[in-house]
């Protein structure tokens, strides 16, 4: 079947596919076709996508004014000599100009272009010897070569496409390869073909081919999509529902073929659209689509038997094999396998993926065959295949327990399962053992020991999955069984409280820790690890009791895994009083780090360090000790990865983009935030951690609509992180458009909770950002009393950054009375936030100094300007497009031009201020908005908006794509 058959198939459905991982192609396509005379050749794989980058190449030529004849060669052909071209020629006859006169050798064509008839030579038979009954096929054959190239020469500047070149006929090969070797001066040949299909000596055209000196082109070898490339295939196919998992297993499903892809996206389309309440779709009932089941059959049936028994014990053994296993598995001597694998690798049915190991291209291919074997031989593959496995040293128990689940002998397989389960267990090899546990526990005839048992496993793989959920539904139902032993059902229900923390920040923990430890009675080990986690709940719930009530449940904990033999309880109770004590801010914390061995054998010590690593520096940065911050994180994203926690490595990542944040570390930092947001699933706590990140960045940058849409259901996350740091993050753009009741009324709770818990230390912006909010509505003691009770808060706690955030609060309610008192604060506010790195932190205190010196002074402004311009400077470097709209601002209302900033190219037409209304119309921004960001009013931001689009000669839609006018909405500040 050729290609475009197999996808026309669905060529209807599919226009909603977007046009993805073939960019760079398509440039080189386009671009090696500008100037004519010229060749190019596309070489690909079926389903490869070959055709639609023709299409999309037949678009932008029409776009340009380029005619563009498409013609493609059929496997089952009819018998008419040059038939694609002839095709072509048949749609774009009519391009010939009318004055065109052809000379007598076009005459040949009439009985196969009849529109063009009456403008070809009339001849009598005789006339023209090429015309002469008598003449023979080989003379013939030229004769329409030359009618065809004078045609093509007459139609003028045109594209020629070409697919499927493999299956030419010969007289089309030659023709080709006469317009190859000596083309129309104003033509373009484009040619696709499959390398693997060619016939005879695998050349194109017949012949080895050499462009000819003046005739451009190139060459385009089209390869699979990356698991990126992928994921934006599902995005555009399905749109939110294109979660993480399901991107990852359709790569793995399709191998990056877009056919694939696309016959599978199509599916889960047609799911959602008869479905659209159901829950997340999944490709684990998603069968062959039929196109790609037919292409696949099609390419087994002419292989001799040893090869396609060699082939369907590849398909059912469902891994990379070697050739013996492969022999073993299909009952073939060493010399039948050998030929029989080395013609399926020639009729590339099967590739070398390893050296020396075999199988398909993709899943998809493995599944069409399996699903063509007939029940019984295939249920005798797999017993070959068990026991073949079962001989190996060291045996495949994963495997052995798959071939050995689909003989449907149940209790063998149990007992496989779980010998295979213990073994990844043992390895830490989690997300094997998560998916053989979760196969145990949906089997009814599992025993009711080991069902206690392999719940009890899979509820300690939750605690360091990315992605709990698909443990939760399984072990919340287990829990519930009231024949669960009560002990195995509180450390199953401990495990699932600790996995919920981390993977659902709307979750409350507490009862279900409460009634873990009731539940564990007798089990000291795990009860002083509910107590422990008990303990930090307790603290970090908003309505929860204060630090006392914490210590105390710490102090429980200590004592009770103090009386276990139990390494791994005494390690997480030990890791847990690391984080309280960070989280406050006590010094001990650091100090008993080193009470968790960095080279235990232990993976579960291991794992507990790198908690205790990943939570204290998460609360360094917390309280501005960024440096000490860096070098935990440094030592917990290793030990993350090495002993295979990707939740916290999730975690870690999302540190890491809040101290390039606050760090001023801009370049490409959106990018990796939406990496980031790609890799993690939906309320988990790295996810809103990396959600939060962006809305403060966009906030900075002056993409204020869009930092509410993420910031406002962030507010209403449970716990005393993300939450209110969301509604400190709402609080200040409040104050930025003017509005500080509203911050107050956001930050008057968020106070109290903190003043309750006597937790001032962290967030480190609070206290900043609430006296600005509380003395813009005149509320001077509430802002005072803050101030003071976050003093004493941190009184002998290591908190370089709230220290720097209350000497700028000391100058703001000094301003007024005792502006020197109040410069002499703001000096120390930014030596200290300069000093832990917070450059954009730094910058805006040093605006508030030059604000402050100019109202002071306002008859000696250089000194004042001096602080403004450093400020503006930085703000400008770090794209920090309302920050530096409001010092440009001062600056020039008393008499002062802001220096001018390098522009990038495409932008030279721009003024300043033009450029940074360019790049917030590039995030979508109103009018309304602009002029809040740049500090204007509404009229003079339309004046500004009306030029821009002016100078880029684009219109509000389009304005993204004009030139110089993309730079910050990638998050980052302006490239050079």
């Amino acid at each position: 079947m050729a290609e475009a058959e197999t996808a026309g198939a669905t060529a209807e459905r599919r226009t909603g596919f977007a046009f993805v991982g073939r960019e760079r192609e398509l440039r080189a396509l386009t671009d090696s076709c500008r100037h004519a005379p010229a060749v190019v050749l596309v070489e690909g794989e079926a389903g490869i996508g070959k055709s639609r980058l023709l299409r999309e190449a037949e678009r932008l030529f029409a776009d340009g004014g380029v005619p563009v004849l498409r013609a493609a060669c059929h496997q089952l052909r009819e018998p008419l000599p040059f038939g694609p071209a002839v095709d072509a020629l048949r749609a774009g006859w009519t391009l010939c100009p009318t004055e065109t006169r052809f000379s007598p050798a076009t005459a040949v064509l009439a009985p196969y272009l009849p529109g063009l008839a009456d403008r070809l030579p009339t001849t009598h038979t005789g006339s023209y010897p090429g015309l002469d009954p008598d003449t023979d096929d080989s003379a013939r054959r030229r004769l329409l070569m030359r009618a065809v190239h004078e045609v093509l020469a007459a139609i003028g500047p045109a594209v020629l496409m070409v697919e499927d070149l493999h299956w030419a006929d010969e007289a089309t090969r030659d023709l080709l390869s006469l317009l190859a070797r000596n083309p129309p001066d104003r033509l373009r040949l484009v040619l696709t073909y499959r390398e693997s299909d060619l016939p005879g000596n695998g050349t194109v055209l017949g012949a080895p081919y050499r462009r000819p000196v003046g005739v451009g082109g190139t060459e385009i070898r089209l390869q699979p999509l990356s698991p990126e490339q992928v994921r934006h295939l599902a995005v555009s196919a399905l749109g939110a529902a294109a979660s993480t998992a399901l991107c990852r297993d359709l790569f793995e499903r399709s191998g990056g073929l877009p056919l694939a892809a696309e016959e599978d996206l199509l599916g889960l389309a047609d799911r959602l659209a008869r479905h659209p309440d159901a829950s997340a779709p999944s490709l684990e009932t998603q069968g062959v689509p039929r196109a790609l089941q037919e292409a696949v059959v099609s390419r087994i049936g002419p292989l001799a038997p040893d090869a396609r028994a060699v082939v369907e014990s590849a398909a059912v053994l469902a891994v990379l094999a070697d050739q013996d296993l492969l022999a073993a598995v299909a009952h073939l001597t060493e010399e039948q396998a050998e030929q029989g694998l080395t013609d399926a690798l020639e009729a590339h049915v099967l590739t070398e993926g390893e050296p020396g190991r075999y199988g398909f291209r993709h899943t998809l291919a493995r599944l069409a065959v399996c699903d063509a074997i007939p029940a019984p031989r295939r249920r005798r593959l797999h017993a070959r295949a068990a026991q073949a496995l079962q001989v190996r040293q060291p045996p495949a128990l994963v495997q052995i327990a798959h071939h050995v689940r689909l003989l449907g002998d149940t209790p063998a397989w149990i007992a496989a399962a779980v010998a295979a389960a213990d073994h990844a267990l043992a390895v830490g090899d989690d997300g094997i053992a998560a998916d053989l546990l979760q196969q145990l526990l949906a089997e009814p005839a599992l025993p009711p020991d080991l069902r206690g048992r392999c719940a009890l496993d899979l509820s300690a793989i939750a605690m360091v999955r990315s992605d709990p959920a698909a443990s939760e539904a399984i072990l919340r139902r287990i829990v519930a069984d009231p024949a669960l032993e009560t002990g195995t059902r509180g450390e199953i229900r401990l495990n699932l409280a600790r996995a919920l923390a981390g993977s659902n920040v709307h979750w409350d923990s507490r009862a279900e820790l409460e009634r873990a430890i009731s539940e564990l009675e007798g089990r000291p080990g795990p009860a002083a690890a509910a107590l422990a986690s008990l303990s930090l709940g307790t603290l970090m719930n908003p309505q929860g009791g204060d630090l006392a009530e914490s210590l105390g449940l710490m102090e429980r904990a200590a004592h009770l895994a103090a009386t276990c033999d139990d390494p791994d309880a005494r390690a997480f109770v030990l890791a847990n009083r690391i984080t309280l004590l960070e989280l406050v801010g006590d010094p001990r914390g650091r100090e008993l780090l080193d009470l968790l061995p960095r080279g235990s054998t232990d993976l579960g010590v291991l794992r507990h360090r790198a908690r205790a690593l990943h939570d204290a520096a998460y609360f360094e940065m917390a309280r501005g000790c960024d440096g000490q911050a860096r070098a935990l994180l440094d030592e917990a994203e290793e030990l993350s990865r090495r002993t295979a926690f990707p939740y916290l490595e999730l975690s870690c990542r999302t540190i890491r983009l809040h101290l390039d944040l606050v760090g001023g570390r801009w370049q490409e930092l959106a990018e990796r935030i939406d990496t980031l947001l790609r890799d993690t699933t939906e309320n988990s706590t790295a996810r809103l951690g990396a959600l939060l990140a962006r809305a403060m960045l966009d906030s900075a940058c002056g993409r204020w609509a869009r930092a509410r849409e993420d910031l406002a259901p962030l507010a209403a996350a449970y716990g005393e992180e993300i939450g209110p740091m969301a509604v400190i993050a709402l609080a200040r753009l409040d104050l930025a458009e003017g509005d500080p009741a509203a911050a107050w009324g956001r930050l008057d709770p968020v106070v109290a909770a903190t003043r309750r818990k006597n937790l001032w230390m962290r967030p480190l912006d609070l206290a900043p950002t609430a006296v600005r909010a509380a003395l813009g509505c005149g509320l001077t003691d509430p802002a005072r009393r803050l101030t003071d009770d976050a003093q004493n808060g941190i009184q002998g706690l290591n908190a370089p950054g709230v220290e720097a955030g209350l000497h700028w609060c000391r100058a703001m309610l000094d301003a007024d009375t005792e502006p020197e008192t109040a410069l002499r604060h703001l000096e120390q506010a930014r030596t200290r936030y300069r000093a832990i790195g917070r450059v954009h932190t730094a910058a805006q205190v040093a605006e508030h100094i030059g604000c402050l010196e100019l109202a002071r002074s306002p008859d000696r402004p250089d000194t004042a300007v001096g602080h403004l311009r450093d400020a503006l400077d930085t703000f400008t470097r770090l794209g920090a497009t309302a920050d530096a709209a409001r010092c440009e601002q001062v600056l020039r209302s008393n008499g002062r031009r802001p220096a001018s900033r390098p522009r990038r190219d495409g932008a030279s037409v721009l003024s300043q201020r033009e450029q940074q209304v360019a790049e917030l119309l590039a995030d979508g921004a109103t009018n309304q908005h602009i002029a809040g960001v740049l500090a204007i009013s509404p009229r003079t931001a339309e004046h500004h908006v009306a030029n821009t689009l002016k100078k880029l000669g684009v219109t509000r839609t389009h304005v993204r794509d004009a030139p110089g006018a993309a730079g910050s909405r990638t998050g980052g500040p302006p490239r050079p």
